[in-house]
């Protein structure tokens, strides 16, 4: 009898760790972009964890992540010509296009399609229900676009 408990335990947990490990399949607007995995290359705090859900959203949605910690974020928002007032907490740099915040992929999709004149895109603050956040999204999200000489337009919405 103990022996088949132990054996039905291990058989739960093998079970459940394979579920876990199985990816989930990329979104159509990221695999309409073509069969190139996209790169992105996310500055952050080593101490966020909504940075760590986005990161994982990403990876989720077909993209290969590097994930770079730094200790003052202003200084990356600066360097990226993120406006005030359009910050998030963390950087992401796709395709030469800087996606600030966590913004749904289906508007990086929009970007890289589309290819603007932009620097590149922005969804201010951490909205809840957001990609990596908690909670339910309310509303849909702002998302904008900004230029390298400051200003800003609204680009989308999800």
């Amino acid at each position: 009898m103990k022996k088949l408990i132990i054996i039905s335990i291990a058989a739960v947990v093998i079970i459940s760790g394979s579920m876990l490990l199985r990816k989930k399949e990329p979104s159509a607007d990221i695999i309409s972009l073509g069969s190139e995995q996209r790169i992105a290359v996310v500055h952050k705090s080593a101490t966020c964890g909504c940075c760590a859900n986005y990161i994982s959203y990403l990876k989720n949605e077909g993209f290969a992540v590097t994930a770079e910690n730094h200790i003052d974020m202003g200084l990356i928002k600066e360097q990226y010509h993120v406006p005030n007032g359009l910050e998030s907490c963390h950087t992401a740099v796709i395709d030469g296009y800087v996606v600030e915040g966590h913004i749904p992929v289906a508007s990086i999709a929009k970007l890289l399609s589309e290819s603007p004149q932009v620097a590149g895109i922005a969804l201010p603050g951490m909205p809840a229900g957001s990609p990596g956040m908690g909670g339910s999204k309310i509303d849909s999200f702002a998302v904008y676009s900004f230029s390298e000489i400051g200003g800003a337009d609204r680009y989308d919405a999800q």
